[in-house]
C-alpha cells in the first residue's frame, strides 16, 4: 500500500512537472512565432523583472501619467541626477610607422591586382560588344587596369567596340600608366582600417 501511494505522489508532481513545462513552452514558444504580444507581455506581466528571463526584455518607459503622478524631484532627467562625466575622446589619432604604411600599401596593391585579375577573366570570357557595353561606363583607370590583364587578342577587340574617343583615353591611361589613387598616409590608414 505504501508503494502504491508513493507511486501515485510520484505520478501527481510528474504531471504537475510537465504542465509547467508545457505552459512555459507554449509560452516561449507564442512570444517566438509572435502569436503573443511579448511587449504587452513585459508591460502586464512585468517579464523585465524576472531573475533569467528579464534580460530579454527591456523595461518600458513611463507613461506621461506616471511621469506627471511622480514626485517633481523623481521626475528629472536621469542625466541630471547623475554626476555630470567628462565626454570620452572618441577619436584617438594612431600613428603608423613607414613600415606599417608600406606593408599596407603593399597588400592593398595585391588585394587590388586580385581583384582586377577576376575582372579581366569575367570580361574576357564576354562578347567583345558586352564587354565594351559593360565597360563604357567604368573610369578610364580601371578599364584601362582590366584591359591590359586580358588577352591581348580579346583586350584589342573590347578596345575596338568603344567609341573612337573613350578608346583613345583608354588608350592614353595604358601608355602613361594607371594613376594610384592613393597618396596620401591618411589616405592608406583609412582604406586599410576599412579592409581589416
Amino acid at each position: 500500500m505504501a508503494k502504491k501511494k508513493g507511486g501515485t505522489i510520484f505520478k501527481i508532481f510528474l504531471m504537475l512537472f510537465l504542465l509547467l513545462i508545457l505552459i512555459i513552452g507554449g509560452f516561449v514558444l507564442g512570444i517566438y512565432l509572435q502569436l503573443i504580444d511579448s511587449k504587452e507581455a513585459n508591460e502586464k506581466l512585468g517579464l523585465y523583472n524576472l531573475p533569467v528571463v528579464g534580460e530579454y526584455f527591456v523595461k518600458p518607459e513611463p507613461t506621461a501619467e506616471e511621469l506627471e503622478n511622480k514626485p517633481v524631484e523623481d521626475a528629472k532627467p536621469v542625466a541630471e541626477k547623475e554626476p555630470k562625466k567628462e565626454p570620452e575622446k572618441k577619436n584617438k589619432q594612431v600613428i603608423l610607422s613607414k613600415q606599417e604604411i608600406e606593408k599596407q600599401m603593399r597588400e592593398r596593391e595585391a588585394a587590388e591586382k586580385k581583384r582586377v585579375s577576376k575582372l579581366a577573366r569575367l570580361y574576357g570570357q564576354m562578347k567583345p560588344q558586352e564587354a565594351a557595353e559593360a565597360m563604357k561606363d567604368l573610369d578610364e583607370d580601371l578599364t584601362a587596369a582590366i584591359l591590359q590583364r586580358m588577352d591581348e587578342s580579346q583586350a584589342a577587340k573590347v578596345l575596338a567596340k568603344f567609341e573612337p574617343s573613350k578608346a583613345a583615353q583608354i588608350t592614353d591611361v595604358i601608355y602613361a600608366g594607371t594613376q594610384k589613387k592613393l597618396t596620401l598616409p591618411e589616405d592608406v590608414q583609412a582604406n586599410g582600417e576599412t579592409n581589416n
